[in-house]
């Protein structure tokens, strides 16, 4: 597939009429609209999937531990029958395709940042550093399992927003985080620009999902 396609041929009417929408919706039904109008019914992108909702929840710890600590009967059950105790991780969206399985799981973080019109104070928020769970062994290994990618990449997308995608100190430190793996983030610093956004799942992630 020719690079810029999904950017090419998305219906830009459709897409433009949603950027009166949150970033997580704009995010959702520009890359939906895009894909549809190359791979028509072969992907469907999710917001808020729930496969990790209950990962913590069913970990099963050492029986010494548990003794060690306030537990609880994790199977108990709700007069619903519905489970009584359930946590885990909601994650942003997914990116599937139906026809072979393969899943793409990412998050939007918005935070400020440090720029021209502020000072470095106004970059202290944390939403970055929230992000660094899912270089933890156990949720990489549950997360890739679960989305069936190829090793090359990490099997998560951070999409980053806000004026944090412009601060000189948080740019480093997340171009540091993710050394080797820049396919695996992307600092969406026009939200108004669907184009580049999608330019760059093309070019970077899309094929492994194919």
């Amino acid at each position: 597939m020719a690079t810029q396609e999904l950017r090419k041929r998305a219906n830009w009417q459709t897409i433009s009429g949603a950027k009166a929408l949150g970033t997580e919706k704009l995010f959702q039904k520009s890359l939906q609209t895009a894909l549809d109008s190359v791979y028509p019914g072969q992907f469907v992108v999710d917001r808020h999937p729930k496969e990790f909702g209950d990962i913590y929840s069913t970990y099963d710890l050492p029986e010494e531990l548990c003794n060690k600590i306030y537990n609880i009967n994790v199977t108990a059950k709700k007069a619903n029958g519905k489970p009584k105790y359930k946590w885990g991780i909601s994650m942003d969206f997914a990116i599937r395709n139906i026809t072979n399985g393969k899943v793409l799981f990412g998050e939007i973080k918005r935070q400020d940042g440090w720029v021209e019109t502020t000072n470095m104070q106004a970059g202290r928020g944390n939403a970055h550093e929230r992000s660094c769970k899912y270089f933890t062994p156990g949720l990489m290994k549950v997360i890739r399992e679960t989305g069936g990618l190829s090793d090359e990449i990490l099997p998560f997308w951070l999409v980053i927003v806000g004026d944090i995608t412009r601060d000189p100190r948080r740019n480093r430190e997340i171009a540091f985080w993710f050394q080797n793996y820049t396919k695996n983030y992307y600092m969406w610093r026009d939200t108004d620009d669907v184009g580049d956004m999608l330019d760059f799942f093309e070019n970077n992630l899309l094929s492994y999902l194919l």
